[in-house]
């Protein structure tokens, strides 16, 4: 009875049915994400990793899951503008995320404590990826170079992490076993929903005649990106100003890096170069100034109103070209 009504649905409404597919997707997403997040982070605390750690390499690997699932879903269905469309709209939906973190919080204190982070170590390998596709593909050396670079950018902050981190050698499993259950309980339900949304988001795509690449774009990249917004917003009410700036580093390096290389070792994706062009102007520019402000001894809401106006003059100039 419930099959035979969806069916009905889907052959009389299917953009309708797939809207909702995608929304209903999108919460499951950003909820399913914070568990995911939340879990991780509570177990690195209890190991004693610092916060500024804890926001990249805990946080943003965490958050970096449904995006990572979107790519390899899209990747397995030959269809590299959704892998491509959803890493960078990823990216460049970090830009007014952290805007209205700035917004919200009014004034920060920037400058993060790890001084070894490397802003244009972080823009380099950022921007790696778009290098390595010019060829129009990015084949599975490629995607070493990339897991190679990530290592890399890990293997120096964890240097830093001495100087801020205690770790716990003794950490009884009582303690994170309920951490461990719900990150697992939280990640089945993050690679389903992940697999739902792309599904939905390609046939909104030939329904509505728009290029898959746009939907990676705008629809997956930014859904992707939803549960870091709850997190920046939660570290900074609590203080934890480090994990809010250290998750949009982190993110960059993540996405582009971790995720891409490890799409591209399982499945090579291939897409024209020239359909990323004005993402990747946009993205050079965000990576640029997000870092410079970083590095300022205050960040203001100002900066964080910037952010958001340069994303949206980005979905302008995407729509105009497009």
């Amino acid at each position: 009875m419930i099959f035979s009504l969806m069916n009905q649905i889907i052959s009389l409404h299917p953009l309708l049915f797939h809207s909702i597919i995608i929304l209903a997707s999108l919460i499951i997403v950003a909820k399913s994400a914070d568990m995911v997040v939340y879990s991780i982070s509570e177990y690195a605390k209890k190991l004693g990793i610092s916060d500024y750690l804890i926001g990249f390499l805990v946080v943003s690997i965490g958050t970096a899951i449904p995006e990572l699932i979107a790519a390899i879903t899209g990747a397995a269905i030959n269809q590299g503008p959704i892998v491509f469309g959803t890493v960078l709209g990823s990216n460049l939906s970090k830009l007014p995320l952290l805007g209205l973190v700035l917004i919200i919080a009014r004034n920060l204190k920037g400058k993060n404590d790890i001084g070894e982070t490397a802003p244009i170590l972080t823009f380099v390998i950022t921007m790696l990826p778009l290098l390595l596709i010019i060829d129009g593909i990015l084949s599975r050396a490629d995607g070493i170079i990339l897991i190679i670079a990530f290592i890399i950018y890990i293997a120096r902050l964890w240097k830093g992490e001495g100087k801020l981190g205690k770790m716990k050698k003794d950490v009884k499993l009582k303690h994170i076993l309920k951490d461990g259950i719900t990150f697992l309980l939280a990640l089945g339900a993050l690679l389903l929903s992940a697999r739902w949304m792309v599904f939905s988001s390609l046939h909104i795509s030939d329904l509505l005649n728009i290029p898959p690449y746009m939907i990676g774009l705008i629809v997956i990249g930014v859904g992707a990106s939803t549960p870091e917004i709850m997190v920046q917003i939660r570290s900074i009410i609590n203080g934890h100003h480090n994990i809010a700036f250290g998750n949009v580093l982190g993110s960059f390096v993540a996405n582009s890096a971790f995720v891409l290389g490890i799409v591209a070792i399982i499945k090579p994706v291939k897409i024209i170069s020239s359909t990323l062009i004005t993402t990747a102007i946009f993205l050079t520019i965000g990576v640029i100034y997000t870092l410079v402000i970083m590095e300022k001894p205050k960040v203001s809401w100002k900066h964080g109103l910037i952010l958001i106006l340069m994303y949206i003059l980005f979905l302008l100039v995407e729509w105009v070209v497009g």
